[in-house]
């Protein structure tokens, strides 16, 4: 299919979504609403893939799932996620649906489970695609229970943390939404967490009851990210909030910070002129001009790869096209 692996990370708004494209089959992390899933698989001429990991059953990372699995044209082999007992709402009955109808169609494979067992058994060509976390004992608690110290458990802290592997080098860690707890409980497990791209927990929004700078410091120096990725729509939940890109840009100041969309923290209002630093790809932003990095296409290379390029790009249209970006004034502080 392909000479080198590919990550996108697709803007979808509020939400996560991302595409890994293998040298031997397609992998989809979470599937967010909206069309810009639909529209890039189409783009690509995608019309099979390999599996799908949901990471938790929030809608922002489920709801368009159901739209995909309802596809005509697109097949899907293998569906991965963890059993949510908390879940009644219609996306959770229509998604339950959705895998019945896409299994008869299609022999679409459930499986009730993506926890730490399942690393190494998902990959499809040159990427290792880790499961970090939650742990099979954390799922089977999942949402309705408590770690054996006591803490009490919510669906985000046993999000599936994913980590995407090329020749021995890691180059992604995808935190979907975990919070305090279940990072707390991901380091019991593993003491390495090293990477060059960090798409950040939870849009950069509160990790639970944690103070977040406190919980940006403790997972920025763990992970020692080169590019923080914001995956958050313009006006929702104020994110990222301020205090979360402190607590990155104290533990890692030279890392490059990049939204998918435009904070209104950063602009009262979007830019004039169309930004020139966007690729071809779908980005659910880019009719409305509010995106600011928009989707993110990353070619894999192990400990080679390589988005200058990409950066430089965006760092010129924050320095000239945005009016007080946040990713800046920290950067201000820790230099002065």
């Amino acid at each position: 299919m392909m000479s080198l692996p590919e990550l996108i990370i697709l803007d979808v708004g509020h939400g996560n979504c991302a595409i890994l494209r293998d040298t031997n089959g397609v992998i989809i992390i979470d599937c967010a609403h909206g069309v810009t899933l639909i529209e890039t698989l189409e783009n690509l001429c995608i019309q099979e893939i390999s599996h799908i990991l949901i990471s938790h059953a929030d809608a922002d990372h489920i709801a368009g799932i159901i739209n995909l699995l309802s596809n005509e044209t697109i097949k899907i082999n293998n569906v991965h996620l963890n059993p949510d007992l908390l879940r009644k709402t219609e996306i959770w009955k229509d998604l339950i649906t959705a895998l019945t109808d896409a299994q008869q169609r299609f022999g679409t494979v459930l499986s009730s489970e993506l926890t730490t067992t399942k690393t190494g058994q998902l990959n499809v060509g040159q990427v290792m695609v880790e499961i970090l976390a939650p742990t099979p004992q954390l799922a089977l608690v999942g949402g309705v229970g408590r770690t054996v110290d006591e803490r009490r458990l919510n669906p985000n802290s046993t999000s599936a943390v994913i980590g995407l592997v090329h020749n021995t080098h890691r180059v992604a860690i995808l935190g979907a939404d975990i919070d305090q707890v279940g990072l707390d409980e991901l380091l019991k497990e593993r003491s390495e967490l090293k990477a060059d791209i960090l798409v950040f927990p939870h849009h950069g929004g509160r990790p639970g009851g944690a103070d977040g700078k406190a919980f940006a410091q403790q997972l920025c120096d763990l992970v020692k990210p080169n590019l923080v990725v914001f995956s958050m729509g313009r006006g929702r939940f104020d994110n990222p909030r301020e205090e979360i890109v402190e607590g990155v840009v104290s533990s890692v100041p030279m890392a490059h910070i990049l939204c998918t969309q435009l904070s209104n923290k950063c602009a009262g209002s979007v830019p004039d002129l169309d930004p020139r630093h966007l690729n071809t790809l779908p980005a659910r932003g880019r009719t409305s001009n509010s995106c600011c990095g928009g989707t993110v296409s990353i070619k894999i290379a192990g400990n080679q790869t390589n988005y200058a390029a990409d950066i430089a790009a965006h760092k010129e249209f924050i320095d000239y096209r945005v009016y007080n970006p946040v990713c800046r004034r920290f950067s201000v502080r820790t230099e002065s």
